[in-house]
């Protein structure tokens, strides 16, 4: 979903260069847009979710790049948005971010219950009586927003970077869904901040930085990982 969603948005960015709009808002409404068609159709017996995540991708790619044949002129806020670029961030963007973040926070603790046993078995979540259909609705939704909002910074082909490696990183130095998330998000922000930090220094893209402290975070929660089930092996 990740990758499926950020490349299918380059068509909101495309839509928002070729109008001389906010790209971003187009990519955020195209987001929440694909994020809702996926949420609808998950269960769908007909189609599978892989299945319609690429049509989507596909769908959004390929329109993206006629709508940038038929942009007159050169375009460079393009790679920023594909690679990302700190400089490129406004503090339009910033409140945007903050703007989200406001709102998002409350409804994930609100949400929490529904959301872990819905992801786990949706089923079970309804017997229980549980808003299973609008935790599914939110989880995809805002998981096509969070992902869109660091376009900018990470650039379209790096995004999906932030959401899938802290949390394949977790997953090898934690024990309980609780501890993974506190985990996750404390690896994303330490990698974004010592990406930064290299792209500043070293005066290298913002996004591929962080992308590949993330993946030096995941290579040391692998040895950490090793060492503890070495030890307990030992022990």
């Amino acid at each position: 979903m990740a990758d499926g969603i950020t490349h299918a948005s380059l068509l909101g960015i495309a839509l928002g260069l070729l109008l001389g709009v906010f790209p971003l808002a187009l990519a955020l409404t195209i987001a929440i847009i694909m994020g809702a068609i996926v949420a609808a159709l998950r269960n769908n017996p007909r189609i599978t979710l892989d299945g319609l995540i690429g049509i989507l991708l596909v769908t959004g790619m390929s329109s993206a790049i006629i709508i940038f044949a038929l942009t007159p002129g050169y375009k460079p806020e393009l790679f920023s948005y594909l690679f990302g670029s700190v400089v490129a961030t406004t503090w339009v963007d910033v409140y945007v971010i903050c703007g989200l973040a406001v709102i998002t926070l409350p409804l994930i603790k609100y949400f929490w219950r529904s959301l872990v046993l819905t992801t786990v078995h949706e089923q079970l979540s309804r017997v229980m009586n549980l808003p299973a259909h609008t935790a599914n609705y939110f989880l995809f939704i805002f998981t096509a927003i969070t992902l869109v909002t660091g376009v900018k910074l990470l650039g379209i082909i790096l995004v999906s970077g932030l959401l899938i490696i802290p949390v394949l990183s977790a997953n090898l130095i934690t024990n309980s869904l609780r501890k993974a998330v506190i985990v996750t998000i404390t690896l994303a922000i330490l990698g974004s901040i010592v990406g930064l930090i290299m792209s500043f220094i070293f005066d290298l893209p913002s996004g591929p930085c962080i992308a590949l402290t993330l993946v030096v975070l995941l290579l040391g929660c692998f040895v950490v990982n090793t060492l503890i089930r070495m030890t307990k092996t030992s022990a």
